[in-house]
C-alpha cells in the first residue's frame, strides 16, 4: 500500500453526475426572468384559495377572475364517462385525439392542482400538442378534489380509470393503454397508479410514465420546506395547505407509508420514467430522489432539469413560453423513443 507521504493526491470522481450548470442563475434567459417576475407579481395580488374557500376559488379561476388567466378550452375535446368503484357514480374524463385520428396508443393523464384545485380541462394546449406530435389519445381524469373529498378519493378515481382502460381501451380507442403521467399532484397520482397496476399485474402494456415535478414524499422534503413565501406558483406554505387539506391533517409518520407517498414503495419491475422539473421548483428534491430510487430499483429513468422554470410550467403555452417549450420537447422525445422501441 502506498505511503501517505508519497501518494499523489487526486480528487475522487463521483458516481453520480448531474448537470449542475442548469441551476446557475446566469444561464436563465431574459424571457424566463421576465416570466418569474410576472408570476411573482401576480402571486402577490392573487387571493389565497384557503381564504375564500376551494370551491369559490375554482369558480374564480375558471372565470378568469384570479390573477392568472383562465385555461384555453379546445372544441374538439370530448367527455368520456368511466364507471367508478362506487355503484352509480361515473368518473368524467376529457379526451383529446390528434386531428387526423391516428392512434398509436392511449395516455392516461392526471392534472395538477395540489389535490384541491385544477381540472381535466386545464391543459388542453399541452395535451393537444402531445396528441398531434405522438399520435396518442390523451384521457385526462376529472378525479375528486379535497376538501370535499379527502385521501384516498383522488387515487381511487385514478386507479378506477386505469383499470377500465386496461380492459377497454383497445376496443374504445383502437389502441392499448401504454402511458401514464401528469403534472405536480398529477405526477404523484400517476406514480401511485402505476404501482397499483403493478400490484394487480396489469401493467404489462405500459411503456412509460411521465412524472412532471411531482410530490413523491408527503412528509415534505427539504427543497419545499425551505422555499420562502412569495415564491411564484408554489411556496412552502402553499404546499403545507394543500397536503394538510388532502390528507386531512394526517400525521407525518403516516404520510411516509407506501399507500400514501409513492416514494416509500418497492419500485422494482416498473416501466421507464421521465422526471421533468424546473430548477426554480420547490419540489425539485422530490424529482431527484424519486429518479434515483427508480434507477436503483433496476428501471430505466431520465431526469431533465429546465433552467429557470418554476413549478407548474408545463401547462403554459409551449408555443410562447420558452421553458414550457423545453419541457414539451423533452416529453415528446421520451414518448417517441418509447413508442419506437416497440418497432425494433
Amino acid at each position: 500500500m502506498t505511503s501517505y507521504e508519497t501518494a499523489t493526491a487526486n480528487q475522487p470522481t463521483s458516481d453520480a453526475h448531474y448537470d449542475i450548470s442548469k441551476f446557475e442563475r446566469s444561464r436563465v434567459s431574459e424571457p424566463t426572468v421576465k416570466l418569474i417576475q410576472d408570476l411573482s407579481a401576480a402571486s402577490q395580488k392573487d387571493v389565497k384559495w384557503w381564504e375564500v374557500g376551494a370551491a369559490q376559488y375554482r369558480r374564480l379561476r375558471a372565470e378568469g377572475q384570479t390573477a392568472f388567466p383562465p385555461p384555453v378550452l379546445l372544441d374538439r375535446a370530448i367527455t368520456l364517462k368511466i364507471p367508478s368503484r362506487q355503484p352509480g357514480r361515473d368518473i368524467a374524463c376529457r379526451v383529446i385525439k390528434s386531428a387526423n385520428d391516428s392512434v398509436r396508443g392511449v395516455f392516461l393523464h392526471f392534472h395538477g392542482g395540489g389535490f384541491v384545485l385544477g381540472s381535466a380541462k386545464g391543459q388542453d394546449l399541452l395535451l393537444s400538442y402531445m396528441a398531434e406530435t405522438t399520435g396518442l389519445v390523451f384521457v385526462s381524469v376529472e378525479y375528486r378534489l379535497a376538501p370535499e373529498y379527502v385521501y384516498p378519493a383522488a387515487i381511487e378515481d385514478c386507479e378506477d380509470a386505469a383499470d377500465w382502460l386496461v380492459a377497454n381501451s383497445a376496443e374504445k380507442f383502437q389502441g392499448e393503454l401504454c402511458f401514464l403521467g401528469g403534472e405536480s399532484a398529477g405526477a404523484t397520482l400517476a406514480a401511485s397508479t402505476i404501482l397499483h397496476l403493478k400490484r394487480r399485474e396489469a401493467h404489462g402494456t405500459i411503456r412509460g410514465v411521465v412524472l412532471n415535478y411531482g410530490c413523491f414524499d408527503f412528509s415534505m422534503l427539504s427543497s419545499i420546506r425551505l422555499t420562502p413565501d412569495g415564491t411564484p406558483i408554489l411556496a412552502s406554505q402553499d404546499a403545507q395547505r394543500f397536503l394538510d387539506t388532502y390528507l386531512n391533517n394526517m400525521s407525518c409518520e403516516d404520510r411516509k407509508k407506501g399507500n400514501v407517498s409513492p416514494l416509500y414503495n418497492d419500485l422494482t419491475g416498473l416501466c421507464p420514467a421521465i422526471f421533468i422539473v424546473g430548477t426554480e421548483d420547490a419540489l425539485v428534491d422530490d424529482s431527484v430522489l424519486m429518479y434515483f430510487r427508480w434507477l436503483r430499483s433496476g428501471n430505466e429513468a431520465v431526469l431533465k432539469f429546465v433552467t429557470g422554470a418554476p413549478h407548474g410550467f408545463m401547462v403554459f403555452d409551449g408555443s410562447v413560453v420558452q421553458v414550457a417549450e423545453t419541457g414539451w420537447r423533452d416529453m415528446v422525445e421520451f414518448l417517441q423513443f418509447q413508442l419506437e422501441k416497440e418497432r425494433h
